[in-house]
């Protein structure tokens, strides 16, 4: 499995543990963030040996504040991968199983 700057993952038998691992801004996600989520819930669709994702957030003041404002704040560019936001399904996609 690999490293990832942002997030931890972990395989518990057919599940998948990711935890977002920016406790520092409240968990939300930028888009290097977005862009490792969106490689891990790819890799994810495509083990047929993993039936469920749990998404949780680190430290103990959020699960996870959405965009991160104060990245774009500081003059950063905005980006979102093709799967869309924090993960969101495309349009047309299916996550059953």
């Amino acid at each position: 499995m690999a490293a990832y700057e942002h997030c931890t993952v972990e395989k518990d038998g057919k599940l998948l543990i990711v935890t977002i691992n920016r406790s520092d801004r409240m968990n939300a996600v930028h888009p290097p963030a977005n862009e490792e989520l969106a490689q891990v819930f790819d890799d994810f669709a495509a083990d047929p040996e993993l039936w469920v994702a749990i998404i949780t957030g680190a430290g103990d003041r959020a699960f996870c504040a959405g965009n991160d404002l104060r990245w774009q704040a500081e003059g950063n560019r905005l980006t979102v991968p093709a799967t869309g936001f924090g993960v969101s399904p495309r349009a047309g996609t299916s996550t059953s199983r």
